[in-house]
């Protein structure tokens, strides 16, 4: 039989037995298909599956696994791959697991505050589902589209408007329910005991193996997220101030006083109607916006935190800094105040490519990663655009950079690439770690990482996935 007719068949066998486990409506070869989940808006290059399937139970997801295994098949799951930088292309071709179907909300304790989500669950579902039936509570969710999966957020270590007290998603899980690349299950947390899935404390933290791997050790198919309380009062205040150098100063004095909910840092280009068509800021436009959210169970607390607040512009301004409180078009500030807010964030140009960089940076190098920011983007010849928050009462802070670019134009998408690599330098020279990086990004990532540390990498990879079919091309293992 000729080497063509043995890799038809091969894939006629898969084919027939993804569709007997999964149904034949749920597992394709169809070239529409595949060709949907090639590519994202990224700089990444395309990848086209040999196969989308989509399960609905842990037990076809096991099924899948072991097929794959036998016959070296490698899987990239998937569920809204809307992570803007090609960590759901299938790199290796393969299975694409979108997991889509697993959407069941399985549990919702009130009274000890956690969710129990399966990993197909949107973080629009998810709101819906608390304000509907648990309306006091809320979660840690993202300002994107509500079509980003809630466990895929916090495999990523997403934010959400609970961030700046509480931390990030990954740091509000109690457990986590894995299949590894073998078809085996592992669960980690209290609900290893099968009595509950209340914490991930007293017990050996296995969850560490799976968030940040993009799908590299195992597919998540359920976690236990925190909930918290939702305030009854929600309230902001703008302010313009000249500086990224100012800004610095009074962001670590805000995130110390615990006053506030949530505090954001725009370029003028992100406040502009024209955005990227404006090479230059307008004479008397400031450089930065500063965006303080507050909240309350009643006025008295709401007033409370506005007081002090305005206590630490207060003493800025006596010091010299040139900060002025200004009130916002009235849908802006409405707009600031949803979950997740429907603000515009990046406008996307002729040909369709768009990435968004985040590094997590010490809070006291903000002014540092702003400038340098702006300085890689003129060079390539872009305009910048920039959003900080800080996190965990400003432990860390989160600095992102947008690039809308023309993907059908290759120089272009060269110099995108080069942009992400010059940032992400920059942010590990600062002390930081570039936010779900790219396999690009991961590359630059890598090459500043102590080799015993990659080497450990490998050993788990390996570990976990002996036959490395699960989701190649991420972190280069």
């Amino acid at each position: 039989m000729s080497k063509k007719k043995l890799v038809d068949s091969k894939h006629s066998r898969t084919l027939e037995s993804l569709q007997k486990i999964v149904g034949k409506n749920f597992a394709t070869d169809r070239m529409e298909e595949r060709y949907y989940y090639a590519s994202d808006p990224s700089a990444e290059e395309p990848h086209t599956p040999e196969f989308v399937v989509m399960p609905e139970t842990v037990e076809e997801i096991r099924e899948i696994l072991r097929l794959a295994n036998r016959e070296k098949i490698p899987v990239t799951p998937r569920v809204g791959g809307m992570t803007l930088s090609g960590l759901a292309i299938p790199y290796g071709g393969g299975i694409v697991l979108d997991l889509k179907r697993m959407d069941k909300i399985i549990e919702v304790n009130e009274n000890s505050m956690y969710a129990v989500v399966e990993c197909g669950v949107t973080t629009g579902q998810l709101k819906t589902y608390l304000e509907d039936n648990h309306p006091d509570l809320w979660f840690c969710q993202p300002h994107a589209p509500q079509s980003v999966g809630v466990i895929s957020n916090l495999n990523i270590y997403g934010a959400g408007q609970v961030s700046l007290p509480y931390g990030l998603s990954s740091d509000l899980l109690n457990g986590l329910e894995v299949v590894l690349p073998t078809g085996e299950i592992l669960r980690t947390g209290s609900c290893a005991l099968g009595k509950g899935w209340v914490t991930k404390y007293c017990l050996p933290d296995f969850m560490g193996l799976f968030l940040g791997w993009f799908g590299a050790t195992g597919i998540i198919t359920k976690a236990s997220i925190q909930l918290w309380p939702k305030p009854n009062l929600r309230d902001t205040v703008f302010y313009k101030i000249d500086t990224i150098e100012e800004t610095e100063e009074l962001l670590l004095k805000l995130c110390k006083s615990q006053a506030c909910d949530d505090i954001y840092i725009n370029s003028w280009t992100g406040t502009s109607t024209k955005r990227f068509y404006m090479p230059e800021k307008p004479e008397g436009m400031p450089e930065i916006t500063l965006d303080v959210i507050l909240s309350g169970k009643s006025q008295d607390e709401l007033d409370l935190k506005k007081r002090v607040v305005g206590e630490i512009i207060e003493e800025a301004l006596k010091n010299g800094v040139k900060v002025e409180e200004f009130e916002p078009p009235f849908m802006i500030k409405m707009g600031m105040l949803l979950v997740p807010q429907p603000l515009t964030f990046m406008d996307l140009m002729f040909g369709g490519g768009a990435e968004y960089l985040g590094c997590y940076i010490p809070t006291e190098t903000l002014a540092t990663a702003y400038n340098k920011g702006i300085d890689i983007s003129k060079k390539y010849g872009f305009q910048y655009m920039q959003v900080a928050r800080p996190f965990r009462t400003g432990h860390v802070t989160g600095i992102m950079y947008a690039f809308p670019f023309d993907k059908m134009n290759p120089e272009i998408v060269q110099n995108v690439l080069n942009i992400l690599a010059e940032i992400s330098d920059m942010a590990i020279n600062l002390g930081g770690v570039p936010w779900k990086p790219s396999p690009t990004v991961q590359k630059t990532v890598l090459k500043h990482a102590d080799p015993e540390f990659i080497d450990f990498m490998k050993k788990i990879k390996t570990m976990l996935d002996p036959n490395g079919i699960m989701a190649p091309g991420e972190w280069a293992l």
